[in-house]
């Protein structure tokens, strides 16, 4: 909170506007891939990924085969040019059927909902990416030719007109009183909805107190994100195994005892390394404590030591690779151990 109050009173100081005079619009800030899209005369032309802010890469036919994104505007006032930011995703409930659909294939599922959402925009054929159930939400426009639009909560009510689809959790708040306020009823509904967000983001109403705010290194002075705290549950350890990288490194993983973390259900976690198991005594039949961060695989934050039995087992880090039998090596300054099979 008090780094919002710190970029309100950064808002007042550049504007010379007073609380009164400042609006902001909050919505959720959705947890997939950014994309840009552009329309001309009212047709989709251009979508790509919004990658550095500058250069992004060529998307156009899959995004195509997202049912959201209009391929033409609907009628009535259409601009001549018209870009539309917004965020490709996948809801909770479409990602555990994508994974388990994937799992029953031999294919490795994906870490998180935000990870398929971009995998699946990425893909080279886009009829894998149509198989793919992806959504987009609209957030803000970029240039426009031909409509004239004074306020961010305009152009998203414009949005909604031309045939997008945008959050209907998008509040107009008139004071940082209702900022607050919004913060805490979003969060307190976070795990209700159906699609992953950390956080919501803030943004200065009014188009002409954000160009009077300008950017700093690409980033906008008239907009924050203000994140939502980690997610966290306990569960138990039920075994830890020891996973093969392409390049031949062992990591441990906790097999944990199912469990639902912000809506996803979670049953193992990286412990990263010998060094970290250690450091954390994280043993087997452990209650512990894991934790879902923006596009983090699920980790183990701590142990649970007040409910040891004195029946858990310490991990052994395994002297030969677990797939092939090779010697099993921890180069020296290295935190990893790696297969010597591996050439």
């Amino acid at each position: 909170e008090e780094e919002f109050l710190d970029f309100h009173r950064r808002v007042k100081d550049l504007s010379g506007l007073s609380d009164e005079e400042i609006q902001y619009t909050a919505e959720p800030k959705f947890d997939g891939l950014a994309v840009e899209l552009v329309y001309r005369e009212g047709l989709f032309q251009l979508g790509c990924t919004r990658g550095d802010g500058i250069v992004g890469e060529d998307v156009t036919l899959n995004l195509r085969t997202v049912n959201s994104i209009p391929l033409s505007l609907l009628e009535g006032s259409i601009p001549e040019l018209l870009e539309v930011r917004g965020e490709v995703i996948m809801t909770k409930e479409d990602f555990e059927r994508l994974n388990r659909d994937r799992e029953e294939a031999d294919q490795p599922p994906f870490a998180n909902p935000r990870n398929a959402a971009a995998g699946s925009v990425r893909q080279l054929d886009p009829r894998i990416t149509n198989t793919r159930p992806l959504s987009m939400f609209a957030y803000g426009i970029g240039r426009v030719e031909g409509e004239d639009l004074t306020h961010h909560w305009d152009s998203l009510q414009s949005l909604k007109r031309f045939g997008f689809r945008i959050s209907e959790h998008a509040r107009l708040c008139r004071s940082v009183d209702e900022v607050i306020e919004y913060h805490q009823q979003v969060l307190d509904q976070r795990d209700d909805l159906p699609y992953e967000i950390d956080g919501i983001v803030i943004k200065v109403n009014a188009f002409s107190v954000q160009q009077r705010l300008g950017e700093l290194s690409r980033s906008p002075r008239w907009a924050v994100a203000w994140k939502f705290p980690a997610q966290q549950e306990h569960t138990r350890v039920e075994d830890i195994i020891v996973s093969v990288g392409r390049t031949g490194s062992l990591t441990p993983v906790a097999v944990l005892e199912p469990v639902r973390v912000g809506g996803v259900e979670v049953s193992r976690a990286s412990l990263h390394n010998e060094d970290e198991v250690r450091k954390k005594d994280v043993r087997i039949g452990d209650t512990v404590v894991i934790q879902r961060a923006g596009d983090v695989i699920p980790e183990v934050v701590k142990v649970v030591e007040s409910k040891r039995s004195g029946n858990e087992r310490t991990f052994i880090m395994p002297d030969k690779c677990p797939v092939c039998g090779s010697e099993a090596e921890r180069p020296e300054g290295e935190a990893i151990h790696r297969c010597t099979g591996f050439a």
